[in-house]
């Protein structure tokens, strides 16, 4: 006896609504937030507390809104075009110089440093998984 199986709907949708969709994504990305916060530089707070989560596609966001996070990320000063200062005034673009930012100063977030999303995942990967694994089971 010969069958035919065909599927009413793409079987990634099917697979993401199996995992819980949007919830789970923004879950991850709110889950990924938390862990991250240790490793984000927090001199006066403003970066560690200016963040969006959110889902686009099929991924979840931290998006980090403050407009000196980029150069914080990356771990390297930037400085007005202009007056050569690392404070540069509305509209002013800036540009790298090679010096890299110290982190360490920070004494709310002593483990801060640039590209804090991979430090957190080197350090905390394992308790991520868990979370996401422990949400996806009803938990």
């Amino acid at each position: 006896m010969d069958s035919d199986f065909r599927w009413n709907r793409p079987i990634p949708l099917i697979t993401r609504e199996a995992l819980g969709g949007d919830r789970t994504l923004l879950f991850m990305a709110n889950e990924a937030k938390r862990l991250m916060d240790p490793y984000v530089p927090a001199l006066n707070m403003g970066l560690a507390q200016n963040i969006r989560t959110y889902v686009q596609g099929d991924s979840g966001v931290v998006h980090y809104m403050s407009p000196y996070a980029r150069y914080q990320y990356k771990g390297i000063l930037m400085v007005s075009r202009i007056t050569g200062s690392a404070w540069a005034r509305q509209g002013e673009s800036k540009v790298l110089t090679g010096r890299k930012l110290d982190h360490k100063k920070s004494r709310k977030h002593p483990l801060a440093t640039s590209e804090w999303d991979k430090a957190m995942k080197a350090a905390r990967m394992g308790d991520y998984v868990k979370a996401v694994q422990r949400f996806v089971n009803g938990g």
